[in-house]
């Protein structure tokens, strides 16, 4: 009996889901924030913030643009070089503006291939409107991983908010 309980414990531990977590950027002074959903991974590394769902079947990197939100179509441009130094025969769709939770959010979608095949592309230009810092999300998906983990990339992208 004793050795069930401890059988059952261990089941019910390993059972328990990671609950989604809010994440802000940049690290040491957070502007923007989302929820990474559950079990993804999150790191930050060479002051990008990288979220990982599967086996890497969907990369979301978040950075910060060199250009100021009066250089709009510079931030533009840097986003879509961005894109195109990981990437080959990048194919974006017209621009689509928006916005929620206080964030401006310009969305380039599109496609291309790297080395492990076609990927679906979102390339996100954030502003939070408090100031001229402009971000960049960036999500990577193959096909298997954008219909496994769709939910996950809608509500992440849901998520954004200014801070």
């Amino acid at each position: 009996m004793k050795n069930a309980l401890l059988i059952i414990a261990a089941l019910v531990t390993l059972s328990v889901p990671v609950l989604a977590e809010d994440i802000g950027f940049p690290k040491s002074k957070p502007m923007i924030g989302m929820t990474v959903p559950e079990d993804w991974e999150a790191e930050f590394e060479d002051d990008k913030l990288y979220l990982i769902a599967g086996d890497e079947d969907v990369v979301v990197e978040v950075s910060s643009l060199k250009a100021t939100k009066a250089e709009g179509a510079k931030a533009l441009e840097e986003m879509k070089n961005s894109v195109k130094e990981t990437f080959k025969n990048v194919e974006f769709k017209p621009m689509q503006e928006g916005g929620a939770n206080n964030l401006g959010l310009y969305l380039l979608n599109g496609t291309g291939e790297d080395d492990q095949g076609k990927a679906k592309l979102t390339a996100i230009l954030v502003t939070n409107g408090d100031n001229e810092q402009l971000f960049m999300v960036f999500i990577a998906a193959s096909d298997e991983g954008a219909q496994k983990f769709g939910e996950g990339i809608d509500a992440l992208l849901k998520s954004l908010k200014k801070i």
